[in-house]
C-alpha cells in the first residue's frame, strides 16, 4: 500500500507500507482515514495534526503495526506535524497525480476560508468538463517524492523507444529522467528507456533544448549533477557561477543610459547571443519525447510512428508539422511540470494528444504528431491545435512558430534587467 499525505503549501509525502497482514493494513486504512475513492470526499477526510497524532498513539498499541518498519516513517511524518496542520491521506494506487494536485489546491483554499470539497470538485470535475470534456488529463510533476513510470521488473521491461528488452539493457531506476534533469527535474523517471536510448537522446535532441536555454539555466542558479552552479557563455555575454553577468557590447543597447546614469524604471533591454546554433526540429522532438516517457504504457501503441520520428528515422517536409505555441515570460517555477491531454472520442476536430510543458519562465503547448488513426493529417493539424489552445488559454498571447525546421539557428535571448529608478548603470565589461 502506497500512502500519500497532502498538506497545503508544501511538498507531499509518500511512503510504501508493507510487511502488514491484511487485517492490520485494513485497520491502518480505517484508523488513518486513508482515502480510497476519488469520487467521494468530504470535510471528514481532512484531518488535523493533533487528531492524527492521537490516532497514531492508539495504533501503536497494536504490536504488528508498532513493529512495522515501513510504518515508522509515517509515524515520524505525523509526529512532525503542527497540531493545526490540515492533512488528507490518499491511497496512491487509486489516486492519480492530477487528483493529488486537486487536493493540494483544495487544502490551500481551505486555509484561506473556502470550502475544500467544492474546490476539489471544481478542479477535479467541473473545470475538465467545462474545458476538456473530450480529453483525459494526465499530470506529471514533482510532488515531493520520486515517481517511476513503466514496468518495475527489469526482466519484463521493454524500451519504449527501441523495443529492446533484457535486464542488462537498463540502468538504475533513476538513470533515465522522464523530463530532462537540466530543466530542474530530479523526481520523474522513465523505467522503460534503455541505457543506449538515454545516451543517444542526451547527446542529440536533449542537447538542443539545453543549448537553447543555457543562459536561463545559469541565470536561475541551476546546478549540475555534481552540485556545481552552472555557467553560460555566448557570443556577447558570460554568466558567471556567482550570478554576475558580463556583457561584451558590440552594438548600442536599446534605451541604454550612459555610465553613471540611472537605470530606467522600465528596465534595461539586452540581447544575448548564444554561441552554438540550435535546430528547432530537435527541440520539438524532445518536447514530444517527454510526453512519450511519462504517459501510461497502455497508450503507447498509438504512437509508434511518433517514436520513429522522435528517434530521427522519419523526416517530415518543412512546414508539414503543426506549429508550437510558446510563452517565455511567465512567473518562474523551480520544477518542471507536464500535462498531457488524450482525446477519448473519434472526432478529429481536436488533436488526439497535446503536451503542455511548463519550466522556468516558459510554457510550451504542442500537438503530438503522427497519430494517424486518431488525427487528421499532420499538415492539417494546425487548426485543431489552435482550437484547443484558444479554449485552454483564451487570454494568453503565444508566440506561434514553425518547429519543423532542420536549419541550425543562432539563438538570441531577450532579457530585461529591472531598475527601480535609483540604481546606476555600471560599466559593461568588454571583450579583450
Amino acid at each position: 500500500m502506497d500512502v500519500i499525505a497532502v498538506k497545503a503549501n508544501t511538498d507531499c509525502f509518500k511512503k510504501t507500507i508493507g510487511e502488514l497482514s491484511i487485517e492490520a493494513e485494513s485497520l491502518l486504512r480505517k484508523a488513518l482515514c486513508i482515502k480510497e475513492t476519488p469520487s467521494s470526499c468530504g470535510y471528514t477526510d481532512i484531518q488535523e495534526g493533533m487528531q492524527l497524532k492521537a490516532t497514531m498513539l492508539k495504533l501503536d498499541e497494536v504490536p504488528e503495526i508498532q513493529s512495522c518498519n515501513s510504518v515508522k516513517a509515517v509515524r515520524q511524518y505525523i509526529n512532525a506535524l503542527d497540531d493545526t496542520d490540515q492533512v488528507i491521506l490518499l491511497d496512491a494506487e487509486r489516486y492519480s497525480n492530477y487528483d493529488v494536485l486537486c487536493w493540494s489546491n483544495a487544502l490551500r483554499a481551505y486555509k484561506e476560508g473556502h470550502n475544500p470539497v467544492e474546490v476539489y470538485h471544481e478542479f477535479r470535475y467541473d473545470i475538465p468538463q467545462r474545458f476538456f470534456p473530450r480529453h483525459d488529463i494526465y499530470y506529471f510533476a514533482d510532488l515531493g517524492y520520486d515517481q517511476y513510470y513503466g514496468e518495475p521488473d527489469k526482466n519484463k521491461r521493454v524500451c519504449r523507444f527501441c523495443h529492446e528488452k533484457g535486464a542488462n539493457k537498463f540502468g538504475k531506476p533513476d538513470n533515465s529522467h522522464a523530463i530532462s534533469y537540466f530543466l530542474g527535474n530530479d523526481a520523474l523517471f522513465c523505467l522503460e528507456e534503455c541505457k543506449d536510448c538515454n545516451n543517444i537522446f542526451g547527446g542529440t535532441i536533449e542537447d538542443a533544448l539545453s543549448s537553447y536555454y543555457q543562459y536561463y539555466r545559469a541565470a536561475e542558479h541551476r546546478k549540475s549533477r555534481k552540485g556545481n552552479l552552472l555557467t553560460a557563455k555566448g557570443l556577447n555575454y558570460e554568466m558567471l557561477a556567482d550570478g554576475g553577468l558580463r556583457v561584451f557590447q558590440y552594438d548600442p543597447i536599446e534605451n541604454a543610459p550612459q555610465v553613471g546614469e540611472k537605470i530606467p524604471k522600465e528596465g534595461l533591454k539586452l540581447q544575448l547571443n548564444n554561441k552554438e546554433p540550435v535546430i528547432l526540429h530537435d527541440v520539438y522532438r524532445v518536447l514530444v519525447k517527454y510526453v512519450l516517457a511519462c504517459m501510461p504504457s497502455e497508450l503507447l501503441p498509438a504512437f509508434q510512428t511518433t517514436i520513429e520520428w522522435v528517434k530521427g528515422k522519419k523526416h517530415p517536409r518543412k512546414g508539414l508539422l503543426p506549429p508550437v505555441y510558446r510563452i517565455e515570460t511567465l512567473q518562474e517555477v523551480a520544477k518542471p511540470s507536464l500535462c498531457v491531454y488524450i482525446r477519448h472520442d473519434n472526432k478529429k476536430d481536436l488533436p488526439y494528444c497535446v503536451g503542455e510543458l511548463r519550466f522556468m519562465e516558459n510554457l510550451y503547448v504542442y500537438a503530438v504528431p503522427y497519430c494517424k488513426e486518431y488525427d487528421v493529417m499532420n499538415s492539417y493539424l494546425s487548426e485543431p491545435l489552435h482550437r484547443f489552445v484558444t479554449v485552454r488559454y483564451p487570454n494568453q498571447n503565444f508566440t506561434i512558430e514553425n518547429y519543423c525546421d532542420d536549419t541550425p539557428r543562432m539563438v538570441t535571448n531577450h532579457i530585461l534587467i529591472e531598475g527601480d529608478g535609483n540604481e546606476e548603470l555600471k560599466p559593461l565589461h568588454r571583450e579583450n
